[in-house]
């Protein structure tokens, strides 16, 4: 069955008529739903802290993911005039400035991600094969069969936590020291990384050489934001995408474009989406990013990182094949929803050893200072 496609306005009354109803009949009228419009993070929030049960919001998140590439509703769109051409190259030289030193300007830290994992199941059939025998009926291949599965929308498929450990402006995961990874955070499915500043620099070093357009003010968490739309094409474009092939991982450099949403005075990134744009023999596939920054506390003091994000794709189904023209093939739909919490700072922590023995020319101890535990022990 189609989903219902509504507007935020129209979610938010259907919400208002579902209020006080179970967490189970919630879910499930929100489940037949698709919203034509982006929920900008406080909407979300709203929704969820009025939300009768976890399922409800395992809804309302996919609703709210699934529209992170879309416009926003003409309601949160600032009727503020637009910048002139010059200032828009000022936020945009600010922006890049911007970029260039807050790497720099991160601590050592280590941050927990979690991550939502949600997929559909497209319909499928297949013959079978039966080596039982004869069904004894005329016109009918002896030992075949036809077997069908029903579609289903996107559900929650997974759910999983790691600890993400930045250090020395890189990205540091458990196999880099040497231990055995973690159970994957989705251990067939879709994976992002560099959220933490690689993804900013590839974007913004890509998009300082495309074609970068006004597109609207929209409300932030205090003050207006800028947003400007993008486009990379393929010959300027560094950011990757692996694709999987049989054993192995195809690596592409795809023509891209999205959107920037910057703070008009720092610079500072708010939002940042990638769609890319895939040529044969991967034009049946669709991937896209998008991830949110804000303030966060690390130690003693502020700085912007990353506190959510979506990923999505449509990858050909597992032994899915292509249609007798070759122009279609089986599809399924991918979305991680991932969440970065409990930030905190990854130092050194000194310890002072007394001399029980009370003589002055006992022995130093060996070490005066214990490097702090790995962060992935302090997170649990």
């Amino acid at each position: 069955m189609a989903a219902k496609s509504l507007s935020v306005e129209q979610l938010e009354q259907m919400l208002d008529t579902l209020h006080g109803k179970p967490d189970a009949k919630v879910a499930q009228q929100l489940s037949e739903v698709e919203l034509e419009e982006r929920v900008s993070p406080a909407r979300l929030a709203r929704w969820e802290a009025n939300s009768p049960g976890s399922r409800t919001r395992e809804e309302l998140t996919r609703l709210a993911d699934a529209t992170a590439f879309q416009n926003p509703p003409a309601a949160d769109v600032l009727r503020i005039a637009p910048p002139d051409q010059d200032t828009q190259e000022k936020m945009m030289s600010v922006a890049a400035d911007y970029v260039k030193t807050t790497i720099t300007r991160l601590p050592n830290f280590y941050a927990k991600r979690e991550t939502i994992h949600f997929e559909d199941e497209p319909s499928r059939q297949e013959v079978v094969g039966n080596s039982a025998g004869s069904s004894g009926w005329r016109n009918r291949p002896m030992g075949m069969s036809i077997s069908k599965s029903d579609a289903k929308p996107l559900h929650v498929k997974g759910t999983y936590s790691a600890i993400v450990t930045y250090r020395d402006g890189n990205e540091v995961h458990d196999t880099d020291k040497g231990k055995e990874p973690k159970v994957g955070e989705v251990a067939a499915g879709l994976t992002t990384s560099g959220e933490f500043g690689p993804i900013l620099s590839v974007a913004i070093g890509d998009v300082l050489r495309g074609q970068v357009t006004w597109l609207r003010w929209e409300q932030g968490a205090v003050d207006p934001v800028a947003v400007f739309r993008y486009v990379v094409p393929a010959d300027q474009s560094n950011y990757g995408v692996g694709i999987p092939n049989a054993a192995k991982i195809d690596h592409v450099y795809p023509g891209y474009h999205g959107e920037i949403a910057i703070d008009p005075e720092s610079g500072a990134i708010l939002r940042l989406s990638i769609v890319a744009e895939l040529d044969p023999p991967y034009q049946a596939m669709q991937t896209a990013t998008m991830v949110e920054y804000a303030t966060v506390e690390i130690g003693d003091r502020s700085y912007i990182c990353p506190v959510h994000g979506v990923a999505f794709s449509k990858v050909p189904l597992a032994g899915a094949t292509q249609d007798a023209g070759g122009s279609t093939v089986t599809v399924q739909t991918q979305l991680n929803d991932v969440t970065f919490t409990e930030y905190h700072l990854f130092a050194s922590e000194s310890h002072i050893v007394a001399n029980e023995s009370g003589k002055k020319d006992a022995a130093p101890p060996a070490e005066s200072a214990t490097p702090a535990a790995d962060p992935v022990d302090h997170g649990k």
